[in-house]
Parts: C-alpha cells; sequence; structure tokens
C-alpha cells in the first residue's frame, strides 16, 4: 500500500490550480493600460536606440469558494493587432498637433553650402 502523502500529493498535483482558488467570472479583458518593457544592458543613455515591447495590461475576476471576488491583473506582451493600434493612434495625435515634421522644413534640410546654395540644388543641376 502508498504511503497516503504520496497519494494526496499525486492527486493534488493533477488538479488546476484555478479549482482550488475558486471560479472565473470575467475571463481576462484587456484595461486599456499600456507600458514598455526594455533590457537594461547599463546604457544610462537616453537617447541612444533600444529595444522595446509593448506590454497590456490585463484583469479579470475570480470568485473564490467563499463567494468572495477576487480581482486578478496580469501585463502581457502585446499582439500586432494591439501595438497597429498604439502606433495609428500616435501618428493621428502628431497630425492632429502639427508635430509630424515635413521633408521641406528648415530643421530637416541639410545646412547651405559656404557659397549660399545647398548640397542638394548642386547635385540637382548637375543630374
Amino acid at each position: 500500500m502508498d504511503n497516503p502523502l504520496t497519494v494526496i500529493a499525486s492527486l493534488a498535483g493533477g488538479k488546476s490550480r484555478l479549482s482550488n482558488e475558486g471560479v472565473v467570472k470575467r475571463d481576462w479583458v484587456p484595461t486599456g493600460r499600456i507600458d514598455f518593457a526594455t533590457k537594461l544592458n547599463g546604457n544610462d543613455d537616453p537617447s541612444q536606440p533600444s529595444e522595446f515591447k509593448l506590454l497590456v495590461e490585463e484583469r479579470r475576476i475570480i470568485e473564490s469558494v467563499a463567494g468572495n471576488e477576487h480581482l486578478e491583473i496580469q501585463w502581457r506582451l502585446a499582439t500586432l493587432k494591439e501595438a497597429t493600434a498604439v502606433v495609428t493612434q500616435y501618428h493621428k495625435y502628431l497630425k492632429e498637433n502639427s508635430l509630424v515634421k515635413s521633408v521641406f522644413e528648415p530643421e530637416i534640410l541639410p545646412p547651405e553650402s559656404q557659397d549660399g546654395r545647398s548640397p542638394n540644388a548642386e547635385s540637382k543641376r548637375r543630374g
């Protein structure tokens, strides 16, 4: 005959953890909050490029065995569809607030040469 503790441990291992916590009343839904994550590689210069991951916050409601509701919150990586929606809204904001720089704006054009002509004008005249 097996040791009773071994039998109990094996039975507990086969059950899902959720059954001990209660019943899911509302499954994971996005809250609308986003954040960015990156690896900290020791580069303290904020102007240097880095790899960022878009995080999305989700929540769900669990009802415990005693009938109490518990709110669970988690952060997960965003899907391509969610990331596209964020970028679309960002571009819309830039456009509505005139924050998009045009190629023809003076800050973007290369500096003029010493003789007063821009380098682009010289190359256009030759070509």
